[in-house]
């Protein structure tokens, strides 16, 4: 009978191999199989299409179990077994990291899952890193905001006198009071925000180009190509994880219809026992959203497309981008999917600098579009229940005032 594990021992020692021999190369065997059973996910691509190296029945049982792996690798020098370069080079070359090959989330039970929000992220950069890019973000808040209204009074026909300093503040700020400007400078500073926001995400994100699988509108899956290694039970748990995530995602319209209608009655909820509790009307501690949506629709139908342009096309594509495709993905290499989903919906309600009612209807929106997003792993559908409900609310307030 030959030796399967390390043919190259009998054929060069020409006979039987002995017990030394055989004892060897099963251990060499072990060490190479359990390289290959990594639980953390860590997968290799075989480059191969073939080995130089025979297998046998016994051989392919223990690569289904184990998963594969390159018969190549166990080749050790050995004071019996002579190994040209050429074997070398073939051995070194059999494997590859494949960095965009699916994650394995070893700690996700899909069983366990209540809320389907899925595996976490794979997420390579630091805790800081995430801290910088996410203040950089709302330092571009603060610069559009004090750039743009310079930017629609310059842009208007207002006269502003160049002399006395009080008297040229009064006359920018009854400029910038006007329905026209104040609408003007609501869609530049949108659209810088959106343009410098996704700068910095851009410059956070270049060093770790090309993203692991997953990231923004890339959905974990298990294609032919990168069939997963490792162990029996990591297959399984990937494999289970990439059936539920693709199931969801294959249903992606009816997610967001239910996330539309449940982002709907919930803030219909929080907004009656804000109004119960007496938190809700006046909201002096902070911007109302319907003062300006009154400011918009003074302005006439020049104003309204500047809003509806704002707040329900660039808006929902730009902070999606930025809270759920990158910050919420960012916090699950420290918590849960879940807790990342909550704790991104604070901080999306708490940026926005609302009053109370106004952020705890966001925080509403916050969780209903991080929910969907987890659970479909598409960026398009948190961006369409924030367009809906941003239509929405400007739909209710023209009904109102007509």
């Amino acid at each position: 009978m030959s030796l399967a594990i390390c043919p190259r021992v009998s054929a060069v020692r020409g006979g039987q191999p002995s017990r030394n021999e055989r004892r060897r190369s099963f251990h060499r065997f072990h060490r190479v199989a359990s390289s290959v059973d990594d639980e953390r996910g860590s997968i290799h691509r075989n480059v191969a299409k073939s080995s130089t190296s025979p297998k046998n029945d016994s051989l392919s049982a223990l690569d289904a179990v184990l998963g594969r792996f390159d018969e190549n690798a166990m080749d050790t020098t050995d004071g019996s077994t002579m190994i040209d370069d050429r074997s070398k080079t073939e051995s070194q070359a059999t494997t590859v990291k494949d960095d965009r090959t699916p994650w394995c989330d070893a700690e996700y039970d899909v069983e366990r899952d209540a809320f389907g929000c899925g595996p976490r992220w794979e997420t390579r950069w630091s805790g800081l890193r995430i801290f910088i890019t996410a203040l950089s973000i709302e330092a571009s808040f603060y610069v559009a905001g004090i750039v743009s209204p310079v930017v629609a009074v310059l842009e208007s026909d207002a006269v502003l006198g160049d002399s006395d300093p009080e008297v040229f503040a009064r006359e920018f700020q009854e400029a910038f009071e006007r329905a026209d400007v104040f609408t003007n400078a609501l869609l530049i500073g949108e659209a810088m925000q959106t343009g410098l926001g996704l700068l910095v995400l851009g410059i956070s994100l270049a060093p770790f180009v090309p993203l692991p699988r997953g990231w923004f509108n890339d959905v974990i899956s298990i294609e032919p190509e990168n069939e997963p290694t490792g162990g029996m039970f990591v297959r399984q748990r990937r494999k289970a994880q990439a059936d539920a995530l693709e199931k969801r995602r294959a249903n992606t319209g009816g997610e967001i219809g239910r996330a539309v209608i449940g982002t709907y009655l919930a803030v219909a909820l929080v907004t009656w026992i804000l109004y119960a509790a007496g938190l809700r009307g006046g909201d002096a501690d902070g911007a109302s959203s319907v003062e300006l949506i009154a400011k918009s629709f003074d302005a006439g139908p020049e104003g309204v497309a500047r809003l509806v342009v704002a707040t329900v096309v660039l808006a929902p594509i730009f902070e999606e981008i930025c809270f759920r495709g990158y910050l919420m993905p960012s916090l699950t290499k420290y918590v849960s999917t879940p807790v990342a989903v909550g704790a991104s919906a604070v901080i999306f309600a708490l940026v926005h600098q609302h009053g109370v009612g106004d952020t705890a209807q966001l925080l509403v929106v916050g969780l209903a579009t991080g929910l969907v997003y987890a659970r479909t792993r598409n960026l398009a559908a948190s961006m369409a229940v924030h367009a809906a409900f941003n239509a929405t609310v400007i739909a209710l307030f023209a009904l109102w005032v007509s």
